[in-house]
């Protein structure tokens, strides 16, 4: 009696559907183009977005240049933090397990060379509401 092994659609699509995450997330951290981000709770949107944060601010001149923008004080809240908390990690030797390392440690190495300060000068962050930012350009 022989066995045979049928191959399992399931598995397939799974490792298929792997592949399109991975290739959406690289994506949405390419700084070269504008992207839409939609994804279900828990799926690990703001991680993505705390990347592209971060390697946008590897690429910029001053820390002000790069605007985040949400919809509540508490995801502003949360992303500064993870933001702070990536950086920190960096100067710290970094931690090569986290997805947000590689990105953290280019956005710190050029945060030294620009002299930012952001940890000490967090304020800098452009990380706000949409009423926020609506405000400050109504104060402009």
């Amino acid at each position: 009696m022989g066995l045979t092994m049928q191959p399992d659609q399931a598995a397939f699509d799974e490792v298929a559907a792997l592949g399109e995450d991975a290739a959406a997330r690289a994506a949405a951290v390419d700084t070269s183009a504008s992207f839409l981000l939609q994804a279900p709770a828990g799926s690990g949107k703001t991680t993505v977005l705390i990347c592209r944060l971060l390697a946008l601010l590897a690429s910029v001149d001053e820390p002000e240049q790069v605007l985040a923008i949400t919809f509540t004080r508490k995801a502003a809240a949360e992303m500064r933090q993870r933001v702070l908390q990536a950086l920190r990690r960096a100067a710290n030797g970094g931690d090569g397990g986290n997805i947000e390392a590689p990105y953290a440690l280019a956005a710190w190495r050029h945060e030294q060379r620009r002299g930012w300060c952001l940890l000490q000068s967090p304020a800098r962050l452009r990380i706000m509401t949409i009423d926020a930012f609506c405000m400050s350009l109504c104060a402009q």
